[in-house]
């Protein structure tokens, strides 16, 4: 819900309602285009635009804007602003090439579950969340009047009638199709009773999808090959084929990552701890790239912008190189500005692989990638999961770290950067990026992207108001 009532949010909103209007150089129409393709990727129809409009010389466009999100009020986005537009946004983070140009997975559908449901945006990195399809496992039977088996989909082969059914409250003999199957549905919010409906399904095809465990969408009468989230991005990528509407939340629902993704509760920590992100940072090298993937998609943070040669170097591994090229200058005026930033947070990850298409967790052993390649012995040794944060002070200060500066274990870390200001300044800009097109780079662009960051924060890390000012900010651009 769009809040109003607090004075600084009010401030932050004069703001943006300013900005607009100075950048407003279309007229009403215009804007209402620009805002509707902005939060969905598409065009709206001829219809949609007169409504669009006429909300915007009324001066609702942050109420229209939600109209538009939510396909409420005449005008039906399909769903487009999480199908399109919060999957670009966040889908960088979870590839190894940054591109928003890869299949849903269950990094951006959590996400898209997050800002769907407007839950604290500054908790995603922690929690124990993943989103999910939504369904029923497949297991045939024919049809009885028992419910024991509410859990499952019961299918019969009677496709003339479902007379003794005693379940069945919307099922009549003049809208059989001869070779449908009739099922029941149990998610329905009445308890007591079950929906039978047909199927597009024929008998043999509902045999074939019981045999290969299949799962199945009851409302959607659609079917995806499996319910396994944690070696296989199956179920994502034929959602996306499928154009499912994300903004069902009877279709994409929260699960714990607890056996879903993880068999120990301690190696959970939110989306750095989904299929994708380990994926794109567990699976070689000394698990660094977390680090660097962390700094690029979650502080939006080049490696060169965090160097920083003054921080201490007591936690730089000992596969670094003292003297890279037989000069230790190249170290000391190079190297180390990295490292010494780096390599203290990678202990975090010291329990964390990638070997066999999914995340493995062994607690209290460091997986033996941490500590190989002994090119300067006297480095530090990895023994542990510990991490600390040495960058308190110095040009990394700017970050405007969380509370905590040690500690133990991937969530740990993951609520420190929660807490860290930087976090909130990125989401900020990588919104306003990706629905304005561009990078903030004038003096008035980037106090915009200030002005919505702290709206953002005193919003309770609202994510989807944050999208919605955003894009009424840029909206006559």
């Amino acid at each position: 819900m769009l809040k109003f009532n607090n004075k600084k949010v009010l401030l932050v909103l004069a703001i943006i309602i300013s900005f607009a209007s100075l950048s407003a150089y279309a007229d009403s129409g215009s804007q209402a285009r620009k805002l509707y393709q902005s939060l969905t990727g598409t065009t709206p129809s001829f219809e949609e635009l007169k409504i669009i409009s006429k909300k915007i010389d009324e001066g609702k466009s942050l109420e229209v804007a939600k109209d538009i999100i939510d396909s409420k009020n005449g005008i039906d986005s399909k769903g487009n602003f999480y199908n399109v537009t919060v999957k670009n946004f966040s889908t960088p983070w979870s590839n190894l090439d940054y591109t928003k140009m890869f299949p849903l997975n269950d990094l951006t559908a959590t996400v898209v579950g997050w800002v769907r449901d407007e839950k604290p945006f500054n908790q995603i990195l922690y929690n124990d969340t993943v989103y999910v399809a939504n369904g029923l496992k497949m297991a045939g039977a024919i049809v009885s009047t028992s419910t024991s088996n509410s859990g499952q989909l019961i299918y019969s082969n009677n496709t003339k009638t479902c007379d003794g059914v005693s379940e069945c409250t919307f099922c009549n003999k003049s809208s059989v199709v001869k070779g449908r199957i009739i099922f029941i549905d149990p998610a329905i919010p009445n308890s007591t009773q079950k929906i039978c409906r047909f199927t597009k399904l024929t008998e043999a095809e509902f045999k074939a999808g019981a045999r290969d465990d299949n799962f199945y969408i009851p409302h959607l009468d659609a079917k995806l090959s499996t319910s396994i989230i944690k070696s296989s991005n199956a179920q994502y990528e034929e959602m996306e084929l499928q154009n499912l509407d994300l903004s069902d939340k009877r279709l994409l629902v929260e699960k714990t990552q607890v056996v879903r993704l993880h068999r120990d509760p301690q190696a959970v920590s939110g989306l750095l701890t989904t299929r994708a992100w380990g994926s794109a940072n567990y699976s070689a090298g000394t698990n660094r790239r977390s680090f660097q993937s962390s700094m690029k998609s979650l502080f939006c943070k080049d490696m060169m912008d965090i160097n920083d040669t003054n921080t201490p170097d007591d936690r730089v591994h000992r596969d670094v190189d003292r003297k890279p090229g037989g000069a230790a200058t190249t170290y000391k005026t190079l190297c180390v500005g990295c490292h010494s930033v780096m390599d203290p947070h990678v202990g975090a990850y010291a329990y964390y692989n990638f070997p066999f298409g999914a995340i493995e967790y062994t607690q209290g052993s460091v997986v033996s990638k941490m500590n190989h390649n002994a090119i300067f012995p006297e480095g530090y040794i990895t023994q542990d999961d510990s991490w600390a944060n040495f960058s308190n002070q110095g040009q990394n200060a700017s970050f405007g770290w969380g509370k905590q500066e040690t500690g133990n274990g991937l969530a740990s870390l993951g609520q420190m950067y929660s807490e860290t200001k930087e976090f909130h300044r990125c989401m900020a800009k990588t919104v306003f990026k990706t629905v304005c097109y561009k990078e903030a780079t004038t003096a008035d662009e980037k106090n915009l992207v200030k002005s919505l960051a702290m709206a953002y924060e005193e919003d309770n890390f609202n994510m989807k108001n944050l999208f919605l000012k955003t894009s009424v900010a840029c909206m006559g651009k």
